[in-house]
């Protein structure tokens, strides 16, 4: 029997059962950074839980390997209750869910794949006969190769139930092989079989769920699942349960376009970022002069388009006069060198933070120096046409005074849709003016026309929505303190009636203190509390916390910080979660190898953690190149490798107990993912952020010392 096969396949499963599990969520839940926190949370709090209370279970080799199938079957059952969760809830297929749903489902799901998953970690340090270390390592190495796997080899080609079903089969077959019991061979084979019938089932479950509507394509790819509906003639695009377009929706088609090109009808190079397809290219095609590069991130929205949409939107998205470029939309309008008369960007509202990087001051400053001198920059979001809550004020204005840093001119269309125009030269929305325009132009639209206009552009309205957008916050949206995308998940949670609205709008109104300086100052209190009862292993357990804290919130800025210098490219993203893994396992291994542990070494790998919190803050500050985030990462994963080994050597020293010390770098690295993604980064920015982490370890370290003296 292998002895490393079971810690290896114990990363493995870790790591890949978590992805497939955080996309799923992302389609039935609303996949913003709550969610990803939520789910992340939910996960990590299970582990360090399951690793914590295994010590008071009893290892029988025997059973050893049936808590492994349990977890591969644990996994496909959790994604089914996933896609039948709207019928417990009683809804209709695509609503937004509610906070307090999305965490009860990401607490109970998470229970039963990640709390085994905890307790085999313990099992397996009994398996190697006491080796940690060894687990940790060769656990860290299976995380690894689960990243480049999963991320560059399965997500690109399967569904994510196919993909789920494809690592349980060869996982069961492995753990079958690796421990030798043929006698036991009932469990693998009956896995196998349901997990056969678990990717049938694929298709037909995604049809159950979106009756009564009628699902005609479905398509995994790495940027999400997209799904095609059909009901009677109208055609409709969803984007992981989002809706994305419906065609037709002449609505929203010359609403996206014609407020822009109005302001300047003789505009000849146009830029459209994302939502095209649906009808806003041929609405610009109407204007017989202009050229477009079209920016589309996933390619399967063009190619499913092209099967799907009538001939008449298949022929505008093969005409010669538009230019479809597959790439991220910001990261395409930095490397251009051309000048564009019109940017229009067609993208949802700043939801998360991938999407709020459109919508912050930088790009805002970027997209003027890509406009000619009278050129025009446009986007739109849903709004209210009558009555603007102080919830929808406040994320609208976030808007407009983040566009006031960049433009000198900016014009707010009312509705139920704002049509936001910015540009360097005097802007018009009013109705005559634009009426006259598209009579000029013979342009045969059907809502951006003067009847529909005469309504819409009335000077009332349009004083009752620029009083509204410029007095509420003056807040700046930025790329490292995306106030946007909060402000717009408190609008979401304002859907709801219950506790998700009381939630969301204490923290819009909370102050810093309560956010940094007192969790700051319990910490401290903590730390004076644990020096004066003098025990040497809360020496060796607190840096372990403080390590699975930082490193996850340091995580999450470095993806968010990536994502904004160099765009959204979902290779390199896999690349530098897989990074970090692998500087785990080096790390880990580092530890292992070690010669003598002593107290000393966990005060100099403190310090190096220290050294890097700074250096990220630091970096923030002048657009390093692409390979100091991989570099970095692995660097910061080889620290914590090395600091988990040297923590736990130290730890079973005085105590053996070899679930605790793994428990609660899982429940330093919960907290950290509970509130950073869904409050403290849109809230306090990115830089804040970093120096408060850097506090936090500075005071880890005063703490050490302190150790130090007692070694």
């Amino acid at each position: 029997m292998t002895t490393f096969l079971p810690p290896f396949l114990l990363g493995f499963l870790a790591l890949s059962f978590q992805i497939f599990l955080l996309r799923e969520f992302s389609v039935h839940f609303y996949g913003n950074e709550i969610t990803f926190g939520f789910i992340l949370a939910a996960w990590l709090l299970w582990g360090g839980l399951g690793s914590i209370s295994a010590s008071k279970l009893k290892f029988n080799p025997l059973r050893f390997p049936q808590i492994y199938y349990a977890v591969i079957l644990f996994l496909p059952l959790s994604l089914i209750v996933l896609r039948f969760s709207r019928f417990f809830l009683r809804m209709l297929p695509g609503e937004i869910t509610g906070i307090i749903p999305m965490l009860f489902y990401s607490l109970v799901l998470a229970f039963f794949i990640s709390f085994p998953l905890g307790i085999l970690f313990v099992f397996n340090a009994h398996f190697q006969k006491g080796n940690l270390y060894r687990v940790y390592f060769l656990e860290s190495l299976g995380s690894s190769v689960a990243g480049l796997i999963v991320y560059l080899f399965l997500i690109p080609v399967f569904s994510n139930w196919q993909g789920a079903a494809i690592v349980g089969a060869s996982a069961s077959l492995l753990i079958f092989f690796s421990f030798g019991k043929k006698k036991q061979i009932f469990f693998p084979l009956s896995i196998l079989i349901f997990l056969a019938a678990f990717i049938i089932f694929d298709i037909p479950s995604q049809k159950i769920y979106w009756e009564p509507f009628s699902l005609i394509k479905s398509k995994d790819t790495p940027y999400g699942k997209i799904q095609i509906l059909k009901t009677e003639e109208q055609i409709s695009l969803y984007n992981n349960s989002l809706h994305d377009y419906s065609y037709p929706n002449l609505a929203a088609s010359e609403e996206s376009v014609h407020f822009a090109l109005l302001q300047n009808p003789r505009a000849k190079n146009v830029l459209m970022v994302g939502g095209g397809a649906g009808g806003g290219l041929s609405q610009i095609l109407k204007y017989p002069q202009v050229e477009v590069d079209y920016v589309e991130l996933d390619p399967e929205i063009i190619r499913l388009s092209l099967q799907f949409l009538p001939e008449k939107e298949k022929s505008a998205l093969r005409h010669k006069r538009i230019h479809i470029f597959y790439q991220d939309g910001r990261a395409f309008l930095t490397k251009t060198q051309k000048k564009y008369d019109m940017i229009i960007l067609n993208l949802p509202e700043p939801a998360t933070a991938q999407i709020n990087r459109f919508y912050t001051k930088e790009f805002f400053h970027e997209a003027r120096e890509k406009l000619t001198e009278k050129g025009v920059f446009s986007f739109r979001v849903p709004s209210a046409e009558n009555y603007i809550s102080l919830e929808l004020q406040n994320f609208l204005s976030s808007l407009y005074f983040t566009l006031k840093e960049a433009f000198s001119f900016v014009e707010v269309v009312p509705g139920d849709t704002n049509i936001f125009l910015a540009s360097s030269q005097p802007l018009s929305i009013g109705f005559e003016e634009l009426s006259q325009k598209i009579e000029d132009l013979n342009l045969q639209n059907s809502y951006v026309s003067p009847e529909l206009l005469f309504s819409r552009l009335s000077p009332l309205r349009i004083e009752f929505i620029k009083e509204k957008v410029s007095s509420g916050k003056r807040i700046i949206n930025q790329d490292f303190s995306p106030i946007s995308y909060f402000y717009n998940s408190v609008l979401w949670s304002t859907q709801f009636k219950g506790l998700e609205r009381k939630i969301f709008s204490f923290f819009s109104e909370v102050h810093f203190f309560w956010l940094l300086d007192l969790p700051l100052i319990l910490f401290i209190s903590l730390l004076i509390i644990f020096w004066l009862r003098r025990k040497k292993s809360t020496f060796s357990l607190v840096p372990l916390a403080v390590m699975g804290f930082t490193t996850i919130v340091v995580e999450l800025i470095v993806i968010i910080s990536f994502q904004t210098m160099y765009g959204y490219v979902y290779r390199r993203i896999a690349l530098l979660l897989t990074c970090f893994m692998m500087g785990l396992f080096l790390g880990s291994f580092r530890g292992k190898k070690r010669k003598r542990i002593y107290f000393a070494q966990l005060l100099f790998i403190q310090f190096g953690i220290l050294l890097l919190v700074l250096l990220l803050h630091l970096s923030l500050k002048i657009h390093p190149p692409e390979l100091f985030f991989f570099i970095y990462l692995l660097l910061l994963g080889f620290l914590g490798g090395d600091m988990f080994v040297v923590s736990n050597n130290l730890f079973l020293r005085e105590k053996k107990n070899y679930g605790l010390g793994y428990g609660l770098d899982l429940l330093g690295s919960f907290f950290g993912a509970l509130v950073a993604s869904s409050f403290l980064i849109p809230l306090v920015g990115l830089p804040l952020l970093l120096k408060y982490l850097f506090l936090l370890n500075s005071f880890c370290i005063l703490f050490l010392f302190g150790g130090l003296k007692r070694s």
